[in-house]
């Protein structure tokens, strides 16, 4: 029993300092929200320019109605992914009102999908919001996975 408790204690720890790791080896992460929400440099402006600049490519503008505070929201793709930003008029309201709605688009992804891949009513692929990055005063959608991103960000001014 005392090898059984000294193990998972072992594993415990390990497993916890891992965690504290990856904070530190994420370059633009200044505050982890939980294990994969991030925000970051939350005492910037951010524009749909800041984002273009990066290389972004917007696509399209959708209306703001069904988001609360956001004052615009713009589709487009980054490194083959697409990422949905939403912009607010600042890093607070980016918090307090982005995040339950980035919150509710990202549980609608999952209830539509299926074993664990994203998927259409008719079966095929469609994109889908997996994960959310907080930027100053934009949160962006990021399909699958933050990777794409935490990539633009890291390029953007």
């Amino acid at each position: 029993m005392k090898i059984f408790l000294s193990f998972f204690f072992i594993i415990l720890i390990a497993c916890n300092g891992e965690n504290e790791l990856k904070e530190k080896e994420n370059p633009i992460a200044e505050t982890m929200v939980n294990s994969s929400h991030l925000i970051t440099r939350n005492t910037e402006t951010f524009t749909t320019d800041s984002f273009i600049k990066a290389g972004w490519k917007k696509s399209k503008q959708y209306d703001t109605e069904t988001v609360p505070n956001a004052t615009e929201i713009w589709y487009g793709f980054y490194n083959r992914k697409d990422i949905e930003i939403r912009f607010y008029d600042n890093h607070q309201e980016a918090i307090e009102f982005g995040i339950p709605a980035a919150e509710a688009s990202i549980e609608g992804a999952v209830k539509r999908s299926k074993g664990g891949k994203l998927l259409d009513f008719s079966g095929g692929s469609f994109s889908g919001y997996a994960d959310y990055l907080i930027a100053g005063n934009a949160i962006l959608l990021c399909e699958m996975d933050l990777s794409a991103c935490e990539l633009l960000m890291e390029n953007v001014d």
